[in-house]
């Protein structure tokens, strides 16, 4: 079997995983709801700006910074938007363990030892 036929393989599998499920319906979810949907637009808004503020050298000014910091709070506060961040994060986890076993296998790795990290150099998360 080619590594080519391994690696669609292996991308089917994760598209039928559970994390990604759950991130799809719970971005469906967040989607359908108009005030999520307002926070997400009122924050891309904001970050827009600060980006652009940013980009051409100037400091966002107190008041924008706290703008932003409202938008993320009350982001942070909606349940349909933090159930979402929760399973983007999951599934996050689930692909950064997937890189590490490739690393891990490619590079002959034995994988993290007791000591975490720091022992095998590889950067890993702890699971």
């Amino acid at each position: 079997m080619s590594i080519l036929t391994k690696a669609w393989e292996l991308g089917a599998a994760i598209s039928q995983s559970s994390e990604l499920l759950e991130v799809r319906t719970a971005e469906q979810a967040m989607f359908a709801d108009s005030d999520a949907r307002a926070l997400i637009e009122e924050f891309q808004r904001f970050r827009q700006e600060l980006e652009s503020a940013q980009a051409q050298g100037m400091q966002p000014s107190p008041e924008q910074q706290e703008s932003f910091a409202s938008v993320r709070s009350r982001m942070n506060a909606n349940q349909l938007i933090s159930h979402f961040m929760e399973a983007q994060d999951n599934f996050d986890r689930i692909l950064r363990q997937i890189n590490q076993i490739l690393n891990q296998a490619i590079t002959g790795g034995q994988g993290c030892s007791s000591e975490g990290c720091a022992g095998c150099g590889g950067g890993c998360e702890e699971s």
